[in-house]
């Protein structure tokens, strides 16, 4: 019984590391520093193709291999996805990288421009290439002291929210 219990749970801690975003699940890491803002933008790939095109895409999905073709696309809209706004406006994207994470799903990291302004408010439009039925972006944020907020929610109908300050 005990080497059953065992197998059972090695087979789910395996196991859990391949499970990837659900559909229109997306999650947002910001790390603040003093000259840049790693942004790290994770999601399905069914959900990366609703993201480039603007049309409805009821459940489209591609492979993983297919990913270079799909490459370019996202590239055309990752700088669509997100913004961050500071006390002058919008802080202007670095860089930015497309890939695929070890769990098949889309992975964009991006470096934003911060030069020690004071980072205010995040914007999603990427919500807005969604249906509006709850879908939103899980968002973790660590400010320039390294401190780590609790995780928060944007949602399609508040796509601009406040960063949280202490």
């Amino acid at each position: 019984m005990k080497s059953a219990i065992c197998s059972l749970l090695l087979t789910l801690f395996l196991a859990a590391p391949l499970l990837g975003h659900d559909t229109y699940e997306i999650t947002l890491e910001l790390k603040e520093g003093r000259k840049t803002v790693q942004a790290r933008l994770e999601l399905a790939r069914s959900t990366s193709v609703a993201a480039c095109d603007p049309a409805p895409s009821q459940g489209v999905y591609f492979e993983p291999a297919e990913f270079p073709k799909w490459k370019p696309k996202l590239e055309a809209a990752a700088s669509e996805f997100i913004a961050i706004l500071g006390e002058e406006g919008s802080l202007a994207i670095e860089s930015f990288a497309v890939s695929l994470n070890r769990e098949d799903d889309i992975l964009i990291d991006y470096a934003f421009q911060a030069n020690g302004l004071s980072l205010e408010k995040l914007h999603a439009p990427i919500l807005s290439r969604f249906p509006p039925e709850g879908f939103g972006v899980r968002v973790t944020y660590r400010d320039k002291s390294g401190y780590w907020y609790p995780p928060f929610m944007i949602f399609e109908d508040r796509q601009t929210v406040e960063l949280p300050t202490r």
